[in-house]
This record gives C-alpha cells, structure tokens and sequence, in this order.
C-alpha cells in the first residue's frame, strides 16, 4: 500500500520539485549531487560553503506540519487518511513492537518521499523564492534528502543566511546540529604553491582543492576518512563472524562488498582511498583467517598465493565526477 501511496505522490509532486533536489528521486543519485558540487567549486561560486547537519531529521518531522503541506497538493481526504495512518504505522523489531508518536518511520518505503516533501517547503522553495533574491553573489543550494550545503559566492551572504537558517528549521520542529554544522572558507588557492583552504564533507565524500596535470587547481573528492574507517570495521567484523567458512565462500561475499564500495566510492581522482580500501580488506581477511588454526599459521607469502587464485576486485573508477 506504501509503495502505491508513493507512486501517486510521485506523479504529484516530481513537477514541483527543484533541480538541486537529488535524494530518493528518479533518474537522480550521490553522485549527481558531487558532480553538480564540483562544477559549482570549479566555476568559483563556492568560495564559502555552508555545511548543514539536521539532528535526526526523520524522527523530528512535525506529523500535523506535514499533513497541512500535502493538503496544498492533494485535496483527496481518503488518500491523505492512507498517508496519516502510514504516518502511525508500528515497527516490529524482532520480538518488540513500538508505536512512534513522531516523525516518519525510518525503514518505510514511504518516509524519504515525505521527507522531500517536508524539506521542500522547509528549505528548498524558501531558499529559491525568499534566499537567493535577497543575496548579492552566486549561491547554490545542493541537497539529498536530509543531507545538503549550501556554496555561497560571497562571504557575506554566507553569514546571512547561516544566521538565519537555524530559526526557519525551528519554526517547523528540526534543530541543526550545533558542532556539525559550520561555514566553511573554501577559495581556490590564489596560487600554484599556496596550500589548500580547508575541507568538507559531503555524501561520505571529502572535497579539497588538488592539481591537474597543468599545475592549476581544481576542486577534487576522495572518500571521507570516517566513511573509509565504516567501512573497514564492517569487513573486519563480517571476517571475524564467518572466518568458519570455506576460502571459496569467503571470497565470494568480500568480492561483493568490494565491488559495492567501488561502485559508490569509484569515482576518478579517489584511486589512492581505493587502493588503501582494498588493501584493508586484505589485512582484515589474512587476520581472520591467521586465526582460524593455532596449528597451521598464514603468512603474508601463503596468504599473497591466496589471493592470487582468489583476487579481490582491481580499484578501478567506475563513475566520472569531473572531466579529464
């Protein structure tokens, strides 16, 4: 029923939504948004960003708020009753069951499309209509979901706006989270020998100003150092759980994590965070298996054998952020 409720309020609301909205919509992933971000930091419009952290949005969305945001769309009172009871809808976790008296259920197929709704009337039609005429400079808001920055051309139209974007967010029951949220300077260096200003973090990716093959600097990503670290500790576990496997087995479910890390962090300019990736899952999976027998030890010389009949995927680039 949720995912027909979802079909109908996509058709209803996809027309209305902006560009700059890139979560959980067709045709649309992260890695448009990076690559969108990097035009805007390589045109020059993004000499300070905003970067936004909203304390656990789904669970703090205002039910009655959201209600009266869909009734400006939808005049259908069977269909908005659906929607209410989706919105109360329980969880079962195992043997225990709870009933959420806020927000959207996390896990509904349902609540990113509400959300969108939400922080489209919250930020991103304020930001168009009421922000960005009020501004001196180029600005440029980038989200996806609950997850956005704004890149600002001026730095004094920077500090209006973060002044006043905590007080529209409290107006509708969210909080930005105060030492995650911050303005940024981040001016490309004026020269080739200056270093960089400082960094951000965006969709576990963090952006810097590197060098082309010129000397010139431009904008790149690399994976955050957080989202590497994530993703590491989850091998590392998975090894130690099923280090009672076979090495066939084994290699099988690593190579899929692999090539779904890849597959999302692969993007051309990150071929350093992917090699030290995959030579973290190699570390992880010799540990493991080192301890699978206190009698029959695993040296690097055995385990580079292995992994020559067993190879993990290559760290290749699968997505192209910026062109060559």
């Amino acid at each position: 029923m949720q995912n027909a409720i979802r079909e109908v309020l996509e058709a209803v609301y996809e027309p209305l939504f902006y560009e700059h909205s890139y979560g959980f919509r067709p045709k649309r992933s992260a890695h448009d948004a990076v690559r969108v971000l990097n035009q805007v930091l390589y045109q020059g419009e993004g000499n300070w960003i905003l970067e936004a952290d909203i304390k656990s949005f789904f669970d703090s969305i205002d039910r009655k708020t959201l209600v009266e945001m869909l009734q400006n769309r939808v005049a259908d009172g069977s269909l908005l009753r659906l929607i209410g009871k989706c919105l109360h809808v329980g969880v079962l976790d195992g043997s225990d069951y709870t009933e959420p008296e806020e927000g959207t259920v996390q896990g509904s197929t349902l609540s990113p499309l509400l959300g969108n709704i939400y922080l489209h009337y919250v930020l991103d039609d304020w930001f168009k209509r009421v922000v960005l005429p009020r501004l001196r400079g180029k600005a440029q808001l980038i989200r996806y979901a609950d997850d956005f920055v704004i890149a600002f051309a001026r730095q004094d139209d920077a500090e209006r706006v973060q002044r006043v974007l905590g007080r529209r967010f409290e107006r509708y029951g969210l909080e930005l989270h105060p030492d995650k949220t911050r303005l940024i300077p981040f001016e490309r260096p004026r020269t080739r020998k200056g270093k960089g200003p400082r960094t951000f973090d965006f969709l576990g990716f963090t952006f810097y100003w590197g060098r082309a093959r010129s000397g010139c600097r431009v904008p790149r990503v690399k994976t955050r150092k957080a989202s590497l670290r994530r993703s590491l500790r989850t091998v590392a576990d998975w090894c130690r759980r099923y280090r009672h496997l076979s090495v066939k087995e084994q290699h099988a479910a690593l190579t899929r994590r692999v090539e779904g890390h890849l597959n999302y962090f692969g993007v051309n300019g990150n071929s350093r965070s992917l090699r030290q990736f995959i030579r973290g899952v190699e570390g992880a999976w010799h540990r493991w298996l080192n301890r699978r027998s206190q009698r029959s030890r695993l040296n690097w010389d055995r385990m580079n054998d292995l992994l020559a009949a067993n190879p993990l995927p290559k760290p290749r680039i699968r997505v192209q952020i910026w062109s060559s």
